[in-house]
């Protein structure tokens, strides 16, 4: 047996056994993977992790030794290195308690104080970043044509749309276009910005749907028969819980039925598991627009890899509803969604 097969035989049956556990596939496969990186720890490492931090910065006259965080940064400038588009790239050297998760999880914490305090310091106007080859792979990404035979007719479906959905179209084109990093950026993650920049696009196209098919508006009579129905559900019993979740449904719609009208106009038998998807799943943290509001208020630790994995895992449903919606609206082969339902 190769190495390469050995590799790839460890690697399903771990993820295998996490998917048992209860995990989803594309969430167990990507724990199983950075096992499997710390497993093959460089012979050259020792028992610290080195990194590439990366800039616009100059590289410093001798090394940088900053012993309240535990790491060592070299002052030799690296040439030819898997970042290919900064300035300047520096050896260094983070100091951890073990060969762990648990142990780069805070090695990583300690990486962006150091990258965060330079970014202060210099308000923010020097690009930096930092990569190592367990915690990141080896990046890249995918090279297209850009005389694609199906441009044409994408283009002319676009030019076709009426001006007031145009506009929220042309937004959520620029949103799923604008936040990718490119090829030889492939050692840059670009998973949250892309993940909040998705949903941005998906809220656009909510807006372009209502547009063009409208919700049916309830009159007062029939918004007062639907608050009756629920008070009525509850034993006449008002709490907080419920006159919010009124005023949401019945009173002033916001977002989330906006988005269900759309999703039930675009998708007949994907609907529910996409509404699902989106607000409904029973681990709320899973949900796609909480994901999108806990990147967005700071809720995401972003340092953490099985978190960074576990969105990873999220976004491919995602990127399926977006794609799809883009494919009720503009002629193009959109992606089909071939996967059962499997929602809750």
């Amino acid at each position: 047996m190769t190495e390469k097969s050995d590799f790839h035989n460890r690697l399903i049956k771990r993820a295998q056994e996490l998917n048992f556990e209860g995990f989803a596939w594309e969430e167990a496969h990507g724990i199983a993977w950075f096992e499997e990186r710390i497993r093959q720890w460089p012979s050259g490492w020792g028992d610290d992790l080195q990194i590439l931090i990366y800039g616009d910065f100059k590289p410093p006259e001798k090394g940088i030794n900053i012993q309240s965080l535990g790491i060592f940064i070299h002052p030799e400038k690296l040439e030819k290195t898997v970042i290919r588009t900064a300035y300047c790239v520096l050896k260094a050297t983070v100091q951890i308690k073990e060969k762990s998760i648990e142990a780069l999880i805070d090695a990583a914490k300690r990486i962006n104080i150091l990258l965060g305090g330079y970014t202060l310091v210099e308000w923010g106007n020097g690009a930096c970043g930092w990569w190592s080859w367990v915690t990141h792979d080896t990046g890249g990404g995918v090279i297209t044509k850009l005389d694609n035979k199906d441009l044409p007719l994408a283009i002319e479906s676009i030019k076709k749309l009426p001006n007031n959905v145009r506009q929220k179209v042309d937004a959520a084109l620029y949103w799923v276009r604008e936040p990718r990093s490119t090829f030889l950026e492939g050692h840059k993650s670009d998973l949250l910005r892309v993940y909040s920049s998705y949903w941005n696009a998906f809220e656009c196209l909510v807006e372009a749907v209502n547009i063009l098919r409208p919700r049916k508006k309830l009159t007062k009579f029939e918004k007062q028969e639907a608050i009756d129905k629920i008070v009525d559900k509850n034993s006449g019993k008002l709490t907080p819980a419920l006159i919010e979740a009124c005023y949401k449904s019945i009173v002033n719609p916001g977002f989330v039925s906006k988005a269900t009208h759309a999703l039930e106009v675009c998708f007949e038998n994907k609907a529910v598991e996409y509404i699902n998807e989106c607000f409904r799943l029973k681990q709320k943290k899973d949900r796609l627009y909480e994901i999108r509001n806990s990147i967005n208020h700071g809720s995401v630790d972003a340092e953490n890899p099985n978190e960074l994995i576990r969105i990873s895992s999220r976004r491919g449903k995602l990127w399926m509803i977006v794609w799809r919606i883009f494919g009720r609206l503009i002629s193009f082969p959109a992606p089909v969604d071939s996967k059962p339902n499997t929602a809750q």
